[in-house]
């Protein structure tokens, strides 16, 4: 049995990682997946309010044992190291998550910085769901009631949030790292994360969003 500690991305909220959350408890796992969006309601600091707020979640398991695994989907990649190395996590997985900078701080590109200020309204980000219309988030979310869920709790995020720089640890658990290839858009991350010698799996043909959509293919590469 494995425990596991499962982090959204900023965009979003658990419920994108409910559906995984689910698979991995149907084969024996502990899993804790909590719901971190009220760390991200301002941009300064977010990333030290977001792994305070994961770590605590340790107590979900039994005698609030270390995590034996930290996952982190999307955006969350970038806070990853941090959480790890937190609740002492000897393996670490992003799913089609950002890859930070190796040492130093990360920052969201000057693209990415771009596109979302194009879409704040009086300093606040437009939830992730509505950039794409309801047509995209159909294909990309074709369940109805799973969609519903995950644009219901997507959160509103302060434009400064993408201002603010994310330490990298110096020390964090990097000797068991896997990089699960989900999607095109994770290409560059995942060349990124092979050339640092973690392990890479997936081939990037599928859709961003199969962490919730199908689950038993993530659960699959992760084994």
């Amino acid at each position: 049995m494995t425990s596991w500690l499962l982090c959204h991305p900023p965009l979003l909220s658990a419920a994108v990682l409910r559906p995984l959350a689910r698979a991995l408890r149907a084969r024996g796992d502990q899993v804790a997946v909590p719901d971190l969006r009220h760390t991200v309601e301002t941009g300064p600091g977010w990333w030290s309010a977001y792994t305070a707020e994961a770590h605590g979640y340790c107590s979900a398991f039994d005698g609030a044992a270390p995590v034996d695994a930290v996952l982190g989907y999307s955006g969350a990649g970038v806070v990853l190291p941090q959480v790890a190395a937190a609740v002492g996590a000897s393996r670490v997985v992003w799913v089609d998550a950002v890859v930070p900078a190796a040492t130093g701080v990360t920052l969201p590109s000057v693209g990415l910085r771009t596109a979302v200020a194009a879409l704040a309204r009086d300093g606040r980000i437009a939830p992730w769901p509505t950039w794409w219309g309801p047509d995209a988030m159909a294909d990309l979310v074709p369940d109805d009631a799973l969609r519903a869920e995950i644009t219901a709790e997507a959160p509103s995020l302060p434009l400064d949030l993408y201002d603010e720089p994310v330490p990298v640890p110096e020390v964090w658990p990097h000797d068991d790292v896997t990089f699960v290839h989900l999607s095109r858009a994770y290409d560059a991350d995942a060349e990124e994360a092979g050339r640092r010698g973690w392990r890479v799996v997936g081939d990037g043909a599928g859709l961003h969003t199969d962490v919730a959509t199908d689950p038993a293919a993530v659960l699959e590469l992760l084994r």
